[in-house]
C-alpha cells in the first residue's frame, strides 16, 4: 500500500504522523495487554502473603484470581492452575491434578471446558481404571467418547 504523500499540507502530514502514532500505541498494548494482566495477577497473589500449596480459597473477583502455574490443594489433591485469572474450582475449569510422578499414578481425567484446558499431546490420565495418554492437542474428550485421541499406556 502506497499513498501519495506529496500532495498534502505540512499540518496534514503533521496530523497524520499524529494519528499513525496513535494507532502505533494502541495496537501495542493490545498485544501486551495478556502479558501484563497475568504478571500484575500473580504479583497481587504473592503479595497477599499465599504461596504454592494453600488450601485453594474461591476467589471474589479478578483482583484474587488465581494465576497460571500456582499450585494448591483442594480435596485432599494437589492441582496447578492452568489458565490466566482462574476463579474455577479446582477438579471443574482450568486446573490440572498433580499425582507423584514417582508413584506412576496419572491424575484422573477431568472434562475440559474449552481450549483452555484441554489436553495436550503427551498428558497423561487415569480413565476407568485404565492409563492413557492424549495423542493430540485441543483435547477435550474422554478416552471412551474418542478413543483415536488417546492410547493405552502401561502405569
Amino acid at each position: 500500500m502506497s499513498a501519495d504523500l506529496s500532495s498534502l499540507s505540512d499540518g496534514e502530514l503533521d496530523q497524520l504522523r499524529q494519528e499513525v502514532g496513535v494507532e502505533i500505541e494502541r495496537r501495542r498494548v493490545l498485544a501486551e495487554a495478556p502479558n501484563r494482566i497475568e504478571a500484575i495477577t500473580e504479583e497481587v497473589w504473592r503479595a497477599s502473603g499465599k504461596e504454592d500449596g494453600d488450601e485453594w480459597v474461591q476467589p471474589t473477583g479478578a483482583h484474587d484470581a488465581y494465576p497460571v502455574g500456582v499450585v494448591v490443594t483442594y480435596a485432599g489433591k494437589t492441582w496447578e492452575n492452568i489458565t490466566p485469572a482462574n476463579v474455577w474450582i479446582p477438579g471443574e475449569s482450568g486446573w490440572r491434578e498433580i499425582t507423584d510422578k514417582s508413584s506412576g499414578a496419572a491424575p484422573e481425567w477431568v472434562q475440559p471446558s474449552g481450549a483452555h484446558d484441554a489436553y495436550k499431546v503427551g498428558d497423561r490420565v487415569s480413565f476407568e481404571g485404565s492409563a492413557y495418554e492424549s495423542t493430540i492437542n485441543g483435547n477435550v474428550w474422554s478416552p471412551a467418547s474418542y478413543p483415536q485421541g488417546w492410547k493405552v499406556v502401561a502405569e
